[in-house]
C-alpha cells in the first residue's frame, strides 16, 4: 500500500512538473510552484526529486520513451520514407496533443541552458530519424534534392513545435487535426524542385 501510494505521488509530481514546464518554462518553475499544483508536502516531492534538474530528468527520460513507440509506429506499414514522414510527423502531433509531459520537455528542448545539458536530449532521435528518412526519400526521388536532409526534418519538427504557440489553439484536439490538414501543403513542398540558383538554407535539427 505504502509503495502504491509513493507511485501515485510520483506521478501527481511529475505531472504538476510538466504543467509548469510547458507553461511557464524551464527558468520560471521551482520546486515551489510544482507544490503548488500537486496537494502535496515539500517533504513528499523532496522524497522523489531533489531539484527542478532532476524533474527535468525525468520528464525527458519519458519523452526517450514515447519517441522509441513513435519511431517505431513510422517504421511500420508505410509504404515509402515520405509516407513514414508523413506518418512520423503526424505522429508526433498526436502525441503532443495527448501527453502533457510530453509537451514539457519539447519546451525544455529549446529553454535547457548549456550547463544543464547532460540533462539528455528532449528530442531524442526524432531529428535524426527525420534527416535519415528524407535522405531515403531523396534517393527513390519522392523528395527534391535541392533541399538538405537536416533541413527537411527542421521544417517537420518547426511546424509540429510551432504550431502549439498559435493563439486559441486547443492542442490536445486541434494540434493533430491541424497538422495533418497541412501535410497535402508540406508534401507538395518538399516535392517540389526549387527554383534554378535558389539555395537552401540548413538549420541545426538538433
Amino acid at each position: 500500500m505504502a509503495q502504491e501510494r509513493a507511485v501515485r505521488t510520483r506521478e501527481r509530481v511529475l505531472d504538476a512538473a510538466a504543467e509548469a514546464f510547458a507553461t511557464r518554462g524551464f527558468a520560471q518553475t521551482t520546486l515551489e510552484t510544482v507544490v503548488a499544483g500537486t496537494g502535496v508536502s515539500k517533504g513528499a516531492l523532496y522524497g522523489h526529486f531533489r531539484s527542478k534538474e532532476e524533474l527535468a530528468r525525468a520528464l525527458v527520460a519519458h519523452a526517450g520513451n514515447a519517441w522509441g513507440m513513435l519511431l517505431a509506429q513510422a517504421g511500420h506499414g508505410a509504404r515509402d520514407p515520405l509516407e513514414a514522414l508523413r506518418v512520423l510527423t503526424i505522429g508526433l502531433a498526436a502525441r503532443l496533443g495527448a501527453d502533457m509531459r510530453l509537451r514539457a520537455a519539447v519546451r525544455l528542448a529549446s529553454e535547457l541552458p548549456p550547463d544543464q545539458h547532460d540533462l539528455g536530449d528532449p528530442l531524442g532521435p526524432l531529428p535524426a530519424r527525420m534527416a535519415e528518412l528524407a535522405a531515403l526519400a531523396q534517393a527513390d526521388r519522392t523528395v527534391s534534392p535541392g533541399h538538405t536532409p537536416a533541413a527537411v526534418a527542421t521544417l517537420l519538427l518547426a511546424t509540429v513545435v510551432g504550431a502549439q504557440a498559435l493563439p486559441g489553439l486547443r492542442i490536445d484536439q486541434e494540434l493533430p487535426v491541424g497538422i495533418e490538414d497541412l501535410w497535402p501543403l508540406l508534401e507538395a513542398g518538399l516535392r517540389a524542385q526549387p527554383a534554378p540558383g535558389a539555395d537552401a538554407e540548413t538549420l541545426t535539427a538538433s
